[in-house]
C-alpha cells in the first residue's frame, strides 16, 4: 500500500464521526437499485469506486454545512485496526439474508444471465443466441434452484432486448431500431411475447422503463418521460418532464445519468404524480456530481470527495478516488493492489463487505458497478457461479 493511502486512512480514522444525514422530509426512506450491463446498445456503465477500508466500518467526516440542527441518523464508527490493508468479511457473511450463489448454466448447459427480481424469491434470467442478443427468458427460484422457461425472444439482426421490468403479472422490455423504440410483454407465468401497441411511433431511444399499476412509464435517452397502457394504447407525455429521465418512479430528473459534458446527474427532480420538485445544491467548482433521490456525491474544488443531502446539508468527507452512488447508500469500492478486488459499501450503516474476487496475475479483475435506478439486483460471475445480491434485503 502506498504512503498516500496510509496517510488517507490515518486522516479518515482520526476524523471519523458517529453521525450521518437523514433523508429530508417528503422523500422515501428506503430506495433500491441494480447493476445492469446495458440500458440500450452502445451505453456504458457507471464508474467504479475506490476507498481505504478497515474491518467493520468506513471512516467519514460529517460536515455541519447546514448547522448543528441538521437531522441525522447514526453511522457506526470504524473498528480500530493496526493493518491498513485488512479486508471486511465476505458479503455472504455480512448480509447472509441478501446473498445467493447460483449456477452459471441452466439445465441443458445454456448460460442464464441475471436481469431483475420478479419477486422476493424469483430471478429473471436471460439466455443469448449471440453476444448480448437475448433469445429466451427464464424464472429461477432462489429457494429451490428450479428454472422455468417463460418465453422466447426473437429480434432482427442488430436489434436487442433491454430494460426489463415487471408488474401486473407481466414482464415488459423494449427494443430499439432505427431510432425508434417498441415495447413488448409476456406473462410472468409463461406464454408468447406480444408487442405493446401504441397510437404513434415512439421516436427516440428507450432509456429506463418501469411498470406503474396498469401502465408502462418510460423515458428516452434524448429526454422526455411518457406513460403507456400496459395493454397498449395512447402514449402520453408526463407534464413538465420533456427533458427528464426516470430515476425512481415517481421521481424523474434532468440531466440524466449520463452527462458527457460534466453536468450534474439528476440535478433537477420532478415527482411525476404530485408535481413536487427538488433542485440539488451544487457549489461553484464542484465536479462529477451525481445525485439520487435524497443524496448527492461529487468532488469539491479542492479535490475532496463528498456526499451530502440534495439541500446541501449533512455534508460528509469521503475517501479519495470514490465514485458512484446506488440507492442513495450503496457503493462499490475497489481495493488497492496487489490483491485488489472490490467491496460493497453501505453508507447508511458504515458496513462494508468483500465481494470475494481478486486481481489475477495479469492485473485483470471483475468490475462490479451498481447503477442509479429503481432496481435491487447486483450480480456477477465468480468461480463458475453467479453471486446474486438483493439490495432490498440489506437493513
Amino acid at each position: 500500500m502506498t504512503r498516500e493511502l496510509e496517510d488517507d486512512l490515518h486522516r479518515l480514522l482520526t476524523r471519523a464521526a458517529d453521525r450521518a444525514p437523514r433523508a429530508p422530509s417528503g422523500f422515501p426512506a428506503r430506495i433500491v437499485t441494480r447493476s445492469r450491463r446495458r440500458r440500450a446498445r452502445g451505453r456504458g456503465l457507471l464508474a467504479a469506486a475506490a476507498v481505504v477500508l478497515v474491518v467493520g466500518g468506513i471512516g467519514v467526516t460529517v460536515r455541519d454545512v447546514a448547522g448543528p440542527d441538521t437531522p441525522r441518523h447514526p453511522v457506526p464508527s470504524p473498528v480500530p485496526t493496526t493493518t491498513a490493508s485488512a479486508r471486511p468479511a465476505l458479503v455472504e457473511r455480512v448480509w447472509p439474508e441478501a446473498v445467493w450463489k447460483i449456477p452459471v448454466k441452466l439445465p441443458g448447459g445454456r448460460k442464464g444471465r441475471p436481469q431483475i427480481f420478479l419477486d422476493d424469491r424469483t430471478l429473471l434470467l436471460e439466455t443469448w443466441e449471440s453476444h448480448e442478443k437475448a433469445d429466451a427468458l427464464y424464472a429461477y427460484d432462489l429457494e429451490t434452484g428450479e428454472a422455468r422457461r417463460i418465453t422466447a425472444i426473437r429480434t432482427p439482426k442488430g436489434v436487442f432486448a433491454s430494460g426489463y421490468a415487471v408488474g401486473a403479472g407481466r414482464i415488459v422490455w423494449q427494443t430499439i431500431e432505427g431510432g425508434r423504440t417498441r415495447f413488448w410483454s409476456a406473462p410472468v407465468e409463461g406464454g408468447d411475447p406480444v408487442a405493446v401497441a401504441t397510437d404513434r411511433e415512439v421516436r427516440g431511444r428507450g432509456d429506463e422503463l418501469t411498470v406503474v399499476g396498469d401502465r408502462i412509464a418510460f423515458s428516452l435517452l434524448e429526454g422526455g418521460v411518457f406513460t403507456l397502457p400496459l395493454g397498449g394504447g395512447s402514449v402520453e407525455a408526463v407534464p413538465g418532464a420533456d427533458r427528464h429521465h426516470n430515476l425512481r418512479w415517481p421521481w424523474v430528473g434532468t440531466p440524466g445519468e449520463y452527462t458527457p459534458d460534466g453536468e450534474t446527474s439528476f440535478e433537477e427532480l420532478l415527482n411525476a404524480e404530485t408535481g413536487e420538485t427538488s433542485r440539488a445544491v451544487v457549489r461553484p467548482g464542484e465536479r462529477d456530481v451525481r445525485c439520487g433521490v435524497t443524496t448527492c456525491v461529487g468532488t469539491s474544488p479542492e479535490g475532496r470527495p463528498f456526499s451530502r443531502l440534495r439541500d446541501g446539508s449533512g455534508e460528509r468527507d469521503l475517501p479519495d478516488s470514490t465514485y458512484g452512488l446506488a440507492a442513495d447508500r450503496f457503493m462499490t469500492v475497489r481495493l488497492p493492489p496487489p490483491s485488489g478486488g472490490q467491496v460493497l459499501l453501505d453508507l447508511a450503516t458504515g458496513r462494508a463487505a468483500d465481494l470475494g474476487f481478486r486481481t489475477d496475475a495479469e492485473g485483470r479483475s471483475i468490475h462490479v458497478q451498481p447503477g442509479i435506478g429503481d432496481g435491487r439486483l447486483v450480480s456477477f460471475e465468480l468461480d463458475g457461479q453467479y453471486v446474486v445480491i438483493d439490495l432490498a434485503r440489506i437493513r
